[in-house]
């Protein structure tokens, strides 16, 4: 009776198992290395690298601000001092506020641009998806292990490029 149940089983777990074709994709790769991603992508890399630019003159500027006031600490009254520590301290918190509504700004530049490129890369990615009759695309980020042949990100590239 075991026997008889555990063939059973054995049974229904092989109609139940199915092969599936599966692929891992890094969409947002695939669209960032793309031509028409490269050719988008100009633009905002220079806004981000003027504001990078800015962003380390102030913090040069603040380095200054510190070295300034080492230097003259033991020579200011103890009200001066106070002023410029302060100071220092407003400017510093500026400087961080700045830092950190760069990298918003940053983000938000890279997701305009992505949301412009995704249109094309998922017309692109379904087409790739029917004739390969996949069952599964799995983002590369989460995938903890993948056998290279699996990875349809570079096929993915030359599909945007070639604008199909």
């Amino acid at each position: 009776m075991k026997n008889l149940l555990g063939a059973l089983v054995g049974l229904l777990l092989i109609g139940s198992v199915h092969a599936s074709e599966v692929a891992v994709v890094d969409f947002r790769a695939a669209l960032m290395q793309s031509n028409v991603g490269q050719k988008a992508a100009v633009e905002p890399k220079k806004q981000v690298a003027a504001m990078d630019a800015r962003l380390k003159k102030e913090q040069g500027e603040l380095k200054q601000m510190a070295n300034d006031l080492k230097r003259d600490e033991l020579t200011l009254s103890p009200e001066d001092l106070k002023k410029r520590r302060i100071a220092f301290a407003q400017r510093e918190g500026q400087v961080r506020n700045m830092a950190a509504g760069m990298q918003r700004q940053a983000k938000q530049l890279e997701q305009t641009l992505i949301n412009s490129l995704t249109p094309k890369g998922e017309v692109a990615l379904k087409e790739i998806i029917k004739e390969r009759k996949l069952d599964l695309v799995l983002n590369r980020e989460t995938v903890v292990y993948a056998k290279a042949d699996t990875d349809i990100t570079k096929e993915l590239i030359d599909r945007i490029n070639k604008g199909k």
